[in-house]
């Protein structure tokens, strides 16, 4: 591997600098703009060359000194870094080396969370920051629409705990360790590489959560809508919810109540017409309302993997033909459902939990992403055991907090497509 930042060049900026802390200041510079313009990548910065020209590691005893390394670091989770870089502190180039590295683990890990190429779950969310768990949220349609006021009378209020669901979140993450072999060996591309998958297990982990958590696949225990906190079944098959079409559906009926294969438009305009029929709002006072904004571009298609081609067509064609009398007398027109859907999206964790069903819908109107914490990343020295066990310098924690949950019922439709 050629190396564009080695510890020459460190060492050249230590031996420049006032003093150590600025030298330290001046390298963790140099490295963050040059990753920030992607003047180059985290591999390469040989780790070896940056502990030997900083001085955190001695060449004539590189074990015993990244040993000292692993002792003096902090971990970032209770430090900010820069409080490391000052003159008056002992452990100033063990610290320096650790914050180094972990900048370059960190972008590494960053970048591999990032790679977000044909996941779909940010399209199927809307993503709210919150600072606790089990979040009130005020449900979509459910907190009532406006009253005729008589003159001299008071508005009528709904308090914020009247109608709400409730958010649930977990925690996840993971610990990738960096070894003194992997250090003293210079195998920076093997470190960067092992980061970038950590970053993007982390993200398909959570892009597998949004997906089962639209289709609801988690069972009793893990129900993603909670009206006033009590977990309870999204797609219901018996129709209650006014959002399952299927063998089952006893509440709306026939043609509603058979399973629906996917294959042209047709499909989507038995959706449609369910929708503007049996999707009503009757949660205000007990009269059954249509809901506008049930259809349009921002509802989509989600499918399996096995049915994406025929979805994106659908989706997407601009003219659709249909026989008359005979295979021969066709007519072709506008593709009359183009104007009704945004977008056709597939993903395996669709495959994963039913091969057959589809859903269209509001997703993003329906369904929110509750984060405590987006993407955090901490590293600290290894505790004695691990140091012990098996030799490990510095340990890199990466985490989320946060998870799914549905606002409401009434904008995504469940399909029985067996």
């Amino acid at each position: 591997m050629a190396f564009v930042i080695n510890g020459r060049e460190v060492a050249e900026l230590m031996r420049q600098s006032p003093n150590r802390a600025e030298g330290c200041k001046r390298v963790l510079a140099i490295i963050r703009h040059g990753l920030k313009e992607k003047k180059f990548t985290p591999e390469s910065v040989s780790l070896k060359g940056l502990g030997l020209g900083l001085g955190a590691i001695d060449q004539f005893d590189m074990e015993g000194s990244l040993r000292r390394c692993a002792a003096e670091a902090r971990s970032t989770e209770k430090f900010h870094p820069e409080s490391f870089f000052s003159e008056s502190n002992p452990g100033l180039l063990s610290n320096a080396f650790q914050t180094i590295t972990a900048e370059l683990v960190n972008f590494a890990i960053i970048e591999g969370y990032n790679n977000t190429s044909n996941f779909i779950g940010d399209q199927l969310v809307t993503v709210v920051p919150v600072s606790l768990r089990s979040t009130k949220i005020p449900g979509v349609t459910s907190l009532g629409g406006p009253s005729e006021v008589a003159e001299g009378h008071p508005y009528p209020e709904t308090a914020f705990e009247d109608k709400y669901v409730t958010t649930k979140e977990s925690k996840k993450g993971r610990i990738l360790s960096l070894s003194e072999e992997a250090i003293l060996f210079d195998q920076t591309g093997m470190i960067m590489m092992k980061a970038r998958e950590s970053g993007f297990e982390i993200r398909q982990d959570r892009e597998r959560v949004i997906v089962r958590g639209v289709q609801d696949a988690d069972g009793s225990a893990n129900y993603v809508y909670r009206p006033s906190g009590t977990g309870t079944a999204l797609y219901p098959v018996a129709g209650t919810n006014m959002n399952y079409i299927g063998a089952s559906n006893t509440v709306q009926g026939s043609p509603f109540a058979s399973a629906v294969t996917l294959e042209d438009w047709t499909d989507i305009d038995l959706v449609l017409t369910y929708r503007a029929l049996h999707v009503k709002d009757d949660r205000i006072d007990g009269t059954k309302r249509p809901i506008a904004g049930l259809s349009g571009p921002d509802c989509v298609l989600l499918v399996p993997e096995k049915l994406r081609s025929r979805a994106y067509y659908i989706a997407n064609a601009t003219e659709v033909q249909k026989n008359t009398n005979s295979a021969v007398d066709e007519t072709r027109f506008p593709n009359p459902v183009k104007p009704f859907i945004g977008g056709a999206l597939s993903s395996p964790f669709v495959d994963e939990v039913n091969g057959d069903n589809w859903y269209y819908g509001n997703f993003k109107k329906q369904f929110i992403w509750t984060e405590i914490w987006p993407l955090q990343t901490f590293t600290q020295g290894a505790d004695s055991e691990a140091a012990f066990e098996r030799d490990t310098v510095f340990r890199v924690k990466a985490r989320y907090y946060g998870g799914i949950s549905a606002r409401d019922t009434r904008y995504v439709t469940m399909v029985d497509g067996a």
